[in-house]
């Protein structure tokens, strides 16, 4: 009966694996309860983030990876959709966001966990994506985020960036801890460099579609 036991446990944990992973084709953002809106709804315009609400998402992926510096290190896909369709994409913009500020006087700027989202559209131009960082840990969607998220067209087979307001353009994102960010911290969050999550606060709308 033993083996029978282990075998029924192990398909058990399979078929919940599979779940976690099922496509969100067809759902809406508000459907997928563990993305932190709060945090979405800062880094885009309010016009676009309510074009997302009703708009039906194709795809969705999750990186993690721990905060070293202003960098990611270690960044893994832990959710996959489309068959690992944009998997190197959302692992490409976890390796080029930058994201600074995440340091308080408890608590120095390093061994952070941090999610990066990548939600997949469907467009009347070809496929969109948007992808949107945040901490992993408790507190971490209450945290402020100041910056943009990223946006990307795919059209005829080449990924085409639509940029954001020329005063987010070549920067990353910062977020800050209410009052326990010392004066330092905030000084560096106004500087952040690199290329980042910096995309557009505007949304599509010149493009159709969303």
């Amino acid at each position: 009966m033993k083996p029978l036991l282990t075998l029924a446990v192990v398909i058990a944990l399979l078929s919940t694996s599979a779940a976690t992973q099922q496509s969100v084709k067809g759902r809406k953002l508000t459907d997928l309860k563990v993305i932190p809106t709060r945090v979405l709804q800062r880094s885009i315009s309010p016009k676009f983030y309510k074009s997302l609400l009703v708009s039906p998402l194709e795809g969705w992926v999750i990186v993690r990876g721990n905060l070293s510096g202003t960098q990611l290190s270690g960044a893994r896909v832990i959710r996959s959709d489309g068959q690992g369709l944009y998997d190197g994409l959302a692992l490409q913009l976890a390796k080029e966001a930058r994201i600074a500020g995440n340091y308080t006087l408890e608590k120095p700027n390093t061994g952070s966990s941090l999610l990066l989202h990548l939600l997949v559209y469907q467009i009347a131009d070809g496929t969109m994506v948007l992808s949107f960082a945040h901490m992993d840990e408790p507190g971490g969607d209450q945290a402020d985020y100041y910056g943009c998220a990223r946006l990307l067209i795919l059209k005829n087979n080449k990924w085409t960036e639509i940029q954001g307001p020329e005063s987010l353009a070549g920067k990353g994102m910062a977020v800050r801890r209410g009052l326990k960010n010392d004066i330092r911290g905030s000084l560096k969050m106004e500087g952040v460099t690199g290329r980042g999550a910096e995309a557009t606060i505007m949304g599509p709308s010149s493009r159709g579609g969303l």
